[in-house]
């Protein structure tokens, strides 16, 4: 008989404790030799079916799953049962990356209010694609944000608002569904955006501030604008706005973070 291993010789050797040898002793994956006393001895092979054991636990395999890898011995189906966790894990990489994706687009956006918020800035708009149609109030855009979220759950788009300055008002009003070309090509979307309007200036007074809404008030559209005239800045008559993130209390809404800008005119 070879050397045989006390099962605290044996969870030290493995790096388990003796409470996962019982288990698997329980769960008839392993029949250690027992004496009457009830101590039990591990055999060298037993050793080298519990390292087996342990590599398809770090694999992920489930006890159920071992056990029928153990119980049926076939070929096959071990070969069947590795494709299958293969395959498993492709699809969980594959979401994982998708969320480190959305996260590294949020990222971005907390950059840029931390950058810009609460200043007045010239800066460009870089492409930013259209991916609904243009309705004329708040509650609409927001039905179809909905709708877009059950095509595509990767299109969470921002709600985006539109006017056109009138003297001192704003007239016009529009609301569609945006998302940076950025955000669309960490997002994997460029087959979405391949056909969709979009728009970009070379150049906008630009900022972000707090709001309690989630949409411009005209005090703070009449900041900006005033900001534009004091500097004597051209703008097209064109204001963009859209919230970046909410932040809640409570269950209530208590600051949004939102992006207002005016495209300049060319050559100006």
């Amino acid at each position: 008989m070879g050397r045989e291993y006390t099962i605290g010789e044996t969870a030290q050797l493995l790096n388990v404790t003796r409470d996962t040898l019982r288990f698997y002793e329980k769960k008839k994956l392993i029949v250690p030799r027992k004496e009457a006393n009830g101590y039990r001895y591990y055999s060298g092979e037993d050793i080298q079916l519990l390292l087996d054991l342990i590599f398809l636990r770090k694999l992920q395999y489930s006890i159920q799953d071992i056990q029928l890898l153990c119980e049926d011995g076939d070929m096959d189906s071990m070969c069947d049962c590795f494709e299958l966790r293969m395959k498993e894990e492709e699809e969980l990489i594959r979401r994982h990356q998708q969320i480190l994706q959305q996260l590294i687009v949020t990222r971005y956006t907390r950059e840029k209010i931390r950058k810009y918020f609460q200043r007045y800035v010239l800066r460009p708009i870089p492409r930013t694609y259209i991916f609904s149609p243009t309705v004329s109030d708040y509650d609409a855009v927001r039905e179809e944000w909905f709708k877009l979220l059950e095509e595509n759950k990767k299109l969470n788009c921002y709600l985006h608002e539109q006017w056109n300055i009138l003297g001192d008002k704003t007239v016009n009003h529009q609301c569609y569904l945006i998302l940076e070309e950025r955000a669309v090509k960490l997002l994997g979307l460029e087959e979405n955006a391949k056909h969709a309007p979009f728009f970009s200036f070379d150049q906008s007074v630009y900022t972000i501030y707090a709001s309690k809404t989630v949409s411009p008030q005209q005090e703070d559209i009449q900041k900006i604008i005033h900001w534009a005239r004091e500097q004597n800045i051209a703008v097209t008559g064109e204001i963009h706005a859209h919230y970046l993130w909410n932040h809640y209390q409570e269950g209530k809404l208590q600051t949004s973070y939102i992006e207002l800008y005016l495209p300049v005119k060319p050559d100006s």
